[in-house]
This record gives C-alpha cells, structure tokens and sequence, in this order.
C-alpha cells in the first residue's frame, strides 16, 4: 500500500470497489480518471471524476506526488494503460489490498496488484505485477500467480500450484495442488482442475475438462 494520495483509472463497479479499499486503509483518494465524456464532472461515491488520462494537470501527478491504480475492466485497455504509465510516468501503479485479507511471509508481493476482501494468502506464495485476487480467495503454501493473472471471487488454489502470465480463473474454482494453468489459459467458473492446463485454452466442469 501507498502512503501518498492516488488517483484511480477506470470508472466502473471494480474502480468503486478500489476506492473503499484505499479509504479502507486511510489512503487519500483524489479522483477517478475516464476518458468517457460523459462521465465528467460526475461523482462515484462521493469522489469526483477530475478528467481524461490526456490532461496533463492529472497525468504529470502520477509518480510525482501520488500514486495510479489502473482499475479497467478491460484486460487488454487495463495492460496497455499500465504500459503507458510505465513508459510516460516512470513508475509503477502501487497495491490495493483490504485490510481483511490475511497475507502470510509470501515470497514477494509485487506492484499494481488487487487482493480483495478476506482473502488468504499462506506462506512462500509470489505475486506476480498487477495479478488479481478477488474476494475470499484462498492461495495455498508456494502458490506462484504470474503478471496480469485474474483469480475470481471465492476460488481456491492448491499448494504448489502455478499460474502463467494472464492466465484467468473463474469465480468459485478449485485448482488442486501443483497443477499449472499455462500462459492466457481460461478457467471456467466453479470447475475443478485436477491436471495441466495447455496455454491458450479453456477448460470448464468437474473435473475440468478442454472447450
């Protein structure tokens, strides 16, 4: 977490979401960033939507005098947003954790990551840049989760397990210990995955099974 002010990219339920985590964790939230015109000059919870990411007044804080959430719900436009910053600002987009998630001695926590509401995080896991853990979920001891990894709401994670680079794990699955889910590998809601995963394919069921 972040003891400097932030502003948030993304105006949408997920970027609602990261503000309450920020305030949560008495973080200063100066405004939400959309390129959307109408949805300027608005409020999200009380907190202002200040402008575009073009306008130079907000852009040129970042890295500067606060720090940058990436909250689009967009895989592809969240990455390229996050590149951009990268590139342009010098910097990395800083964490939003809730303070009800449970975080053991992991390995590393990296940048840019979201771990929601009571999560459990058990010892020697590694974050990987800007993955997502949702609410409830639990990764189990020496869990690795790559960049740009998604993990849905309620999902377990088995001991030793690996999940490659923006591989994306459905709501409430189960993912049994020391399988790998390969790289931009799809794991459907609720299933069961008992062995490998290939990358780029999408599994689904009990005991899941290739689409």
């Amino acid at each position: 977490m972040t003891s400097l002010p932030v502003l948030i990219i993304g105006v949408n339920p997920f970027a609602l979401e990261i503000a309450h985590i920020f305030q949560q964790n008495e973080v200063v939230v100066y405004g939400f960033l959309v390129d959307d015109p109408k949805k300027q000059g608005t409020e999200i919870g009380e907190i202002p939507v200040l402008g575009t990411t073009d306008n130079s007044d907000y852009w040129n804080l970042i890295g500067k005098s606060c720090g940058v959430f990436v909250a689009l719900e967009n895989p592809v436009e969240r990455k390229n947003m996050i590149e951009l910053i990268e590139e342009e600002r010098k910097t990395k987009p800083v964490n939003a954790i809730h303070p009800s998630a449970q975080i053991a001695h992991v390995k590393s926590l990296s940048y840019g990551i979201y771990i929601g509401a009571g999560a459990i995080l058990s010892p020697e896991v590694k974050i990987g840049d800007h993955a997502m853990i949702g609410p409830g979920v639990i990764l189990e001891t020496g869990v690795k989760v790559e960049e740009y990894v998604q993990i849905g709401a309620g999902s377990t994670i088995g001991k030793e397990a690996k999940l490659d680079k923006n591989s994306f794990v459905g709501i409430h699955c189960t993912v049994v210990g020391s399988v790998v889910l390969g790289k931009s590998s799809t794991i459907g809601a609720g299933s069961v995955v008992i062995e490998n995963v290939p990358s780029s394919k999408r599994v689904f069921g009990n005991p899941a099974k290739i689409l």
